[in-house]
């Protein structure tokens, strides 16, 4: 084969080449992608732009403006044709809408959801930052949270008072906040009548012995007046009566008051110390009304001090007192802690927390996936990618954690939505009146198919204008790009001049 032979049939190849090319170029160039906003779906562009009402980046259609879809078509079947602007404005085959755009395929799995589910586009549903959360069993519990005050238990606190009257010799514990132990003696006081007593019992023994009634009786008088068994065992063993009489602290504890000092008279019935034991305290708080039928003895509560920086402390609910403050309308509660640290001080001030109404095995939801619309609680479920279903539950505790008991309504293992519900909603309405748009637009359609006029009866010519919005005007029947409603004729005095029809009295005469 020779050079020039090769040459040629490399040009020819070339021409081949342009020649193909040319012929998909207009094909291209007709397909032309379609943007919408994901906040306002009625608006649609040619091509990508921002949107001329809240200036958000169009996202894509998955549509062409040449009726083609940009998705991969399978076995996809068109379920109607439907203008870009007007999503009620639909037909049966392909055409042009009243505002002269072409008519778009909508797909059987494109087209808006039947009855409650809603369709979302999966890209508007990332744009709006969609997020679930599973139904689950677990947990719940609610906490009354109050104020309360550090007291002494006061089943710890004991009294040191005598039944008899004296003076203070020698005060061995003499001050306030000391430590005592039990049986530890506290001060050293004469008293003319035990003394007595002491000295009727030498004269019994001697006279009577040990058994007899006079010394039993001057016995069991020292008794009674709290005088040491020590005490009478050495006036018995001596023979003699002690002149001072050692008073002895009765628990182990703290002194809490004392109202005693050295050489001072004592009465009988005085109270001279006050013991207390704090390893166990008590916390006295009030609760509200709202909240009172909730708290019950045995519940578990936790105390938060200032100074503790955020521990907690564990105790109980140690007793409900049976009344309310008819004043503050509370109810006092009692709490019992531990306080082995002494960490816990009478007279201060705690932050309280009272776990009421708590179930371990709860059928539970994030809260903030509830809408609440007047006597409704609802739900959007989610079914698949897009799509959504509201649903009515019913709810009980509303616990702390953020968290929700779920009565009915609900399944374990579904997912509810968790942010965006709002936006759900409104595009859960903005389809059910479509639907019902559609559903009278293709009603009347098959009407005017089977009546037979549908195809036949020409567009009667003249001037339509939109009843709600009398600037959309134009020439024969449609829809309102603005609102969707259809176009009614308008009457000849609002018709422009030059939009009549001629007549005998507005034709131009003509010069002979």
């Amino acid at each position: 084969m020779s050079r020039a032979t090769l040459v040629l049939l490399a040009c020819f190849a070339l021409f081949a080449a342009s020649c193909d090319g040319g012929s998909d170029a207009p094909a291209e160039a007709a397909a032309v992608e379609l943007y919408t906003c994901g906040m306002h779906p009625a608006v649609v562009n040619e091509g990508p732009g921002s949107c001329p009402i809240c200036g958000m980046d169009l996202t894509p259609m998955g549509r062409t403006a040449g009726g083609a879809s940009t998705a991969p078509s399978g076995e996809r079947k068109i379920k109607y044709w439907a203008a870009p602007m007007d999503p009620t404005f639909i037909a049966d085959k392909p055409g042009k809408s009243p505002m002269g755009m072409d008519l778009v395929p909508v797909y059987e799995d494109e087209a808006p959801a039947s009855g409650s589910l809603v369709s979302v586009d999966p890209i508007v549903v990332q744009n709006m930052g969609v997020r679930i959360a599973p139904v689950k069993k677990g947990p719940i519990f609610r906490h009354v949270r109050t104020l309360g005050e550090i007291e002494v238990a006061e089943d710890e606190i004991s009294v040191v008072n005598l039944r008899y009257s004296g003076w203070i010799e020698k005060i061995r514990v003499d001050a306030t906040g000391v430590e005592v132990k039990r049986g530890q003696t506290l001060f050293e006081i004469y008293s003319p009548e035990v003394v007595a007593a002491q000295d009727e019992l030498l004269l019994s023994l001697r006279s009577e012995g040990g058994d007899g009634p006079r010394s039993q009786g001057a016995r069991t008088r020292l008794r009674n007046w709290d005088v040491p068994q020590s005490v009478i065992d050495k006036v018995v063993r001596e023979g003699k009566s002690s002149r001072s009489i050692p008073v002895l602290a009765p628990r182990s504890g703290y002194v809490l008051h004392k109202a005693v000092v050295e050489g001072a008279r004592i009465n009988a019935g005085t109270d001279l110390y006050r013991i207390g034991d704090l390893k166990s305290i008590w916390v006295r708080t009030e609760v509200y009304e709202q909240d009172a039928a909730w708290v019950k003895q045995g519940q578990k509560a936790s105390m938060e001090l200032t100074f503790a920086g955020g521990r907690q402390i564990v105790g109980m609910v140690e007793y409900v007192y049976p009344t309310l403050n008819r004043e503050s309308r509370t109810l006092t509660v009692r709490l019992e802690f531990p306080n082995p640290g002494l960490d816990l001080k009478p007279g201060m001030f705690a932050t309280v927390l009272i776990e009421t109404r708590r179930r371990d095995d709860a059928l539970i939801i994030p809260t903030e996936a509830i809408i609440h619309s007047g006597e409704r609680q609802l739900v959007f479920v989610s079914q698949a990618i897009g799509r959504y279903e509201p649903r009515d539950i019913d709810t009980g505790v509303v616990g702390d954690r953020h968290v929700t008991e779920v009565l009915d309504g609900l399944r374990e293992g579904e997912r509810v939505v968790l942010s965006g519900q709002f936006l759900l909603d409104s595009e859960s309405q903005l389809q059910e009146a479509i639907n019902k748009l559609l559903a009278a637009r293709l009603q009347t359609t098959s009407g005017d198919e089977h009546a037979g006029h549908a195809k036949d009866t020409p567009i009667e010519e003249g001037m339509y204008t939109c009843p709600m919005h009398p600037e959309i005007t134009q020439k024969g029947p449609g829809s309102c790009p603005i609102c969707g409603m259809f176009l009614e004729p308008m009457p000849a005095e609002a018709m422009p001049a030059e939009a009549m029809p001629a007549t005998e009295a507005t034709r131009p005469a003509v010069t002979p």
